[in-house]
């Protein structure tokens, strides 16, 4: 029987440390500890017994730095980076706007090839797209609210695994996205209830689901085993208000 398996990442350390409320929100990876963080993640996917299939990624710069990485272990350089607006941060003020109220601007898909990411498919159209306006249908807007995020990650979701259409997918976005998604893919009866919690910088998390189930296994969350030196521990955790309260 087959098994479709998922993988979220998050990136590595990154050069200037994200603050909330402060900034800056797109910061590149640490030319040194980020690309060997980077570089372990990605090693550990290709090494998996069922790699992914296909990357999705979101469009800031740590997370498409970390993709490359990872699509280049799997040994695929061409079109093999699908950008995906409905894994755009947490589009909330704290992680967005800079003192001085400058906010958050993506960069589109033509500025990231024109930074050297040359293995982004150009031709994938985001199957959650960045609306301009207040949404109610499940697209990223600024400003969401958490329970907001919520939606916009279930769509999201299930927006890509339609598009995979059973392949094995990586995901690399950002710690409220991912443990948005990762909450949707759990189904737990309530937050009290849920696996989920803290995610530390290179974690990585798989879930499964086998040919003709409904629902989705968790088989490993936020794992750092891969990382080196003491990111293996755990480290820079994060997480949603929601799951700091349980």
């Amino acid at each position: 029987m087959s098994k479709q398996h998922i993988y979220f990442v998050r990136y590595g350390l990154t050069k200037y440390p994200l603050v909330e409320d402060v900034g800056p929100y797109d910061s590149p990876l640490h030319p040194i500890d980020g690309y060997e963080h980077g570089i372990a993640i990605a090693r550990r996917l290709a090494a998996m017994p069922t790699p992914p299939d296909i990357v999705y990624s979101s469009s800031l710069h740590r997370a498409v730095s970390t993709s490359q990485l990872i699509v280049h272990a799997l040994g695929k350089t061409e079109k093999s980076i699908l950008i995906e607006d409905g894994l755009i941060e947490w589009l909330t003020p704290s992680l967005t706007v800079e003192p001085d109220g400058t906010r958050l601007q993506p960069r589109s898909v033509q500025q990231l090839v024109d930074m050297t990411f040359t293995e982004i498919d150009q031709d994938y159209q985001s199957v959650n797209p960045i609306s301009k306006e207040p949404s109610t249908t499940g697209a990223p807007y600024f400003f969401e609210s958490e329970d907001y995020l919520m939606i916009r990650s279930k769509v999201s979701m299930e927006r890509i695994l339609e598009h995979a259409d059973g392949k094995n997918i990586c995901i690399v976005s950002h710690t409220p996205c991912a443990q948005a998604m990762a909450l949707y893919l759990e189904g737990a009866a309530s937050v009290e209830e849920s696996k989920i919690g803290p995610w530390p910088l290179g974690g990585v998390t798989m879930f499964t689901k086998d040919a003709g189930d409904d629902g989705w296994k968790l088989e490993m969350y936020a794992d750092t085993s891969h990382m080196p030196g003491e990111y293996k521990k755990g480290l820079k955790e994060w997480s949603l208000p929601c799951l700091t309260k349980k």
